[in-house]
């Protein structure tokens, strides 16, 4: 009786597999670097530059003042969240030689009119929250784009300069004494589009 059962719905499936019509989706499921939604804010122009892949050198200084050099970084930017949201992923290597991986979402809240960006370090398996409603800023100041994270007094300061559609230099400072004085270019690269 049970194979007898199992044969009948074998049938079944042929038949109903063979007859049946399939419809594709719309969009596609899986897309390389997202779209941006329409309804997306206009403040997430701001940073649609990222959106693309990048490639670059940099320096970073280390705690004795000195500077290393590297090259070899990927910068990938996408839509993300329906589009509403962008989310960028910086892979290169830390100057102790080591993979680093960090992916930064950035997302205009429309209610209370503020940015929402958020770092998240997994190399070193932490969050930085870096703009919300009640702390840190963006702002663009002639043709940079300025972000200011806090906490207590220390303050991380990120320039973007985007030069044209394929070049920007990104920098970081830190100040200690809430922003009264800034320490020198912690971190520079420059970035060339490459898709």
């Amino acid at each position: 009786m049970t194979s007898r059962l199992f044969v009948v719905l074998i049938a079944a499936l042929a038949i109903n597999t063979g007859t049946a019509s399939y419809t594709m989706a719309t969009e596609p499921a899986i897309t390389t670097y997202g779209e941006r939604n329409p309804q997306a804010p206009d403040q997430l122009n701001l940073f649609s530059f990222l959106v693309g892949k990048w490639n670059g050198t940099g320096k970073t200084r280390l705690a004795d003042g000195s500077h290393v050099q590297w090259e070899g970084a990927t910068w990938i930017g996408r839509y993300i969240l329906n589009g509403m949201a962008i989310a960028d992923e910086f892979h290169s290597l830390a100057p102790d030689g080591k993979p680093y991986l960090g992916i930064s979402i950035r997302h205009f809240d429309t209610k209370h009119d503020s940015w929402i960006i958020e770092y998240l370090n997994v190399s070193n398996s932490f969050l930085r929250r870096q703009v919300n409603p009640q702390s840190g800023s963006v702002s663009l100041d002639a043709g940079t784009i300025v972000i200011i994270s806090e906490d207590a007094q220390t303050r991380i300061r990120e320039k973007y300069r985007v030069a044209d559609p394929n070049h920007f230099t990104y920098s970081t400072d830190m100040s200690r004494d809430g922003g009264r004085s800034w320490d020198p270019v912690l971190v520079e690269m420059t970035m060339t589009r490459v898709d």
